[in-house]
């Protein structure tokens, strides 16, 4: 292997041929060949193939993204015009709850949400049927994803796509949607094309975190016995007396109102104990800290992932809200925006996609939260807040709906018993 990957090396330097830029292979090709030979010889991977491989070999990694992947993929959405209205049947988002045969809204929002969190990068190709009828929408798989550019301008001008075969095909700049993560960090001339994984900052983390799993793993598949009973004096214990203290012991102990406990017998006996060490259970804790530290990576709060020692919070729920806050929303407008605006030039309407907050369970519950401080703090306080509020958010902060045109205004005199009357009725 390594000797191929060398003369590899060395005839790419001797040839004058310049391919497309890309990140793994582009006119930076003997670059790569280079990492290629240096990542044998030091036994780690290159490229996005390396944070995929670790989404399906690193538990850390996958419920963490998993999580959030799926989670900001089930919230509901809703269309919009120019003009701010909700568009009803609308056929962007009629699309993308069918982009294809294969993959339902949910799945398909999924894909785009787990490579751009694995790798910074995620790339939808639109399929147009024969006569330009009917649409469907595919996510490429990132590490199979080259992107060319001019040689003179650097500009994107299309993408290379490598099939499940081995075939390369080309496709078109407009036939690819790209999504990519911000990269100040690699900034070379082919590199810069593409997003930043989040896992470069933090993959010594994850090599580590595996490491302490495999050591964990190994711990407990040779603990086998807890501990030895052995005789404390000179006489050896016979083999049948063994046996017949084996059985009695076996049949004493079994049962769980007898876990954990150890049996005191009449005979002269030594006890030796073979559990885990102080050393073994300061793994554990590494593992725990690499898991703190991937979520702090991704934004996500530990206490989600059973880490309660560390919370700071005062129950789940608020950890839950933070999690929507700060992670799943933003990353929805992130991915919405870009699709809102690659579909609606090629499907012809002026529609743009949003997170439906009115649907989420945390989000209502913490307005409920606000309403509810609201109401107890003193009534000048309250009124001096509401004031600056308008009729139809106070409404929807209590969880009344809109006034029709010519209903009762509420002032800043009423407002405050609109929430001392929600919170009665």
């Amino acid at each position: 292997m390594a000797e191929n990957v060398f003369n590899r090396l060395i005839k790419s330097f001797q040839s004058k041929t310049i391919s497309v830029n890309s990140m793994p292979s582009s006119h930076h090709q003997q670059l790569g060949l280079m990492d290629e030979f240096f990542s044998y010889l030091l036994g780690t991977g290159s490229g996005f193939t390396k944070y995929t491989k670790a989404y399906g070999e690193n538990p850390l990694v996958y419920m963490i993204v998993k999580k959030i992947s799926f989670s900001t993929a089930s919230i509901k959405r809703v269309m919009y015009n120019e003009e701010g209205e909700v568009v009803e049947g609308s056929v962007l988002l009629n699309l993308l709850r069918a982009p294809n045969s294969d993959d339902d809204e949910i799945e398909f929002r999924e894909k785009i949400n787990e490579f751009l969190l694995l790798t910074g990068n995620a790339f939808v190709r639109i399929i147009r049927g024969e006569g330009g009828l009917g649409v469907e929408l595919e996510v490429l798989i990132t590490p199979r994803v080259e992107i060319v550019c001019n040689e003179a301008t650097n500009t994107v001008s299309g993408y290379q796509y490598t099939l499940p075969n081995g075939r390369i095909v080309n496709y078109g700049v407009d036939d690819v949607l790209h999504i990519k993560t911000s990269n100040v960090v690699n900034t070379g001339e082919g590199s810069i094309k593409y997003g930043l994984s989040p896992l470069q900052s933090a993959w010594i983390v994850v090599a580590s975190s595996m490491e302490k799993l495999k050591a964990d793993a190994s711990i407990f598949k040779s603990r086998g016995i807890i501990g030895i009973l052995t005789t404390d004096t000179d006489t050896p214990m016979l083999e049948p007396e063994r046996d017949r203290l084996q059985t009695h012991f076996d049949n004493t102990i079994s049962g769980a109102e007898n876990y954990n406990k150890i049996k005191v017998s009449t005979s002269k006996l030594r006890y030796l104990q073979t559990g885990m060490s102080p050393t073994d259970l300061k793994l554990l804790d590494g593992i725990l800290s690499s898991l703190r530290l991937l979520c702090g990576i991704y934004g996500m709060p530990s206490v989600l992932f059973n880490d309660t020692a560390s919370s700071t919070y005062n129950n789940v729920e608020s950890a839950k809200r933070t999690a929507y806050t700060d992670v799943y929303i933003p990353l929805a407008n992130k991915v919405d925006k870009e699709l809102s605006k690659w579909l609606s030039y090629h499907l012809g309407v002026d529609e743009y996609i949003e997170v439906d907050l009115t649907s989420i369970e945390e989000i209502k519950a913490s307005t409920n939260e606000v309403a509810q401080a609201l109401n107890n703090s003193q009534t000048n306080v309250s009124t001096k807040i509401m004031e600056s509020m308008t009729r139809d958010e106070v409404r929807e902060l209590v969880g009344l709906d809109e006034l029709e045109e010519g209903g009762e205004e509420l002032t800043g005199a009423t407002k405050p018993n609109v929430l001392m009357q929600s919170n009665e009725g």
